[in-house]
């Protein structure tokens, strides 16, 4: 009845759960995933402010008018919560590192609590129930 990648992804959450909450002190992830070129990593918790956070490593953003507020990195890094619309992240702290992380194949997806990631050879998608999000990928980030 499921199909084979509903089950590889489910074995892919299952593993990244074990390797999420092994990695990060500051809140329980449930889900840790990188797309298959390793270029977008992300983290989906059911603890954390925003429920997913993606950080992308690119040599052109799309946003790139940081504001005053923001003493780090700005333009790269995206969340989502399970409600709302998508948000830019001023990151001080490291970036989410590909290291241990269980890659996430095309057309697999993540979910988590109403939250959806998909990776696509595109880049990542991911959508809450309200169907807010956003698309991150090396050529071009948007929110919606």
């Amino acid at each position: 009845m499921f199909g084979l990648n509903f089950l590889f992804c489910l074995r892919q959450m299952i593993c990244a759960f074990l390797l999420g909450v092994a990695s990060n002190a500051a809140w329980a992830v449930d889900i840790s995933f990188q797309s298959p070129s390793g270029n977008i990593r992300c983290d989906m918790s059911r603890d954390a402010p925003l429920a997913v956070r993606c950080d992308l490593g690119v040599e052109r953003q799309s946003y790139t008018n940081r504001p005053e507020s923001c003493d780090g990195v700005w333009g790269t890094s995206f969340g989502l919560g399970q409600t709302g619309t998508a948000q830019l992240i001023c990151v001080t702290g490291a970036d989410l590192t590909s290291e241990g992380r269980a890659v996430l194949p095309y057309g697999s997806r993540a979910i988590l609590d109403g939250i959806t990631c998909r990776s696509e050879p595109s880049g990542v998608i991911c959508v809450n129930i309200a169907g807010n999000g956003f698309e991150v990928r090396r050529a071009q980030q948007r929110m919606f």
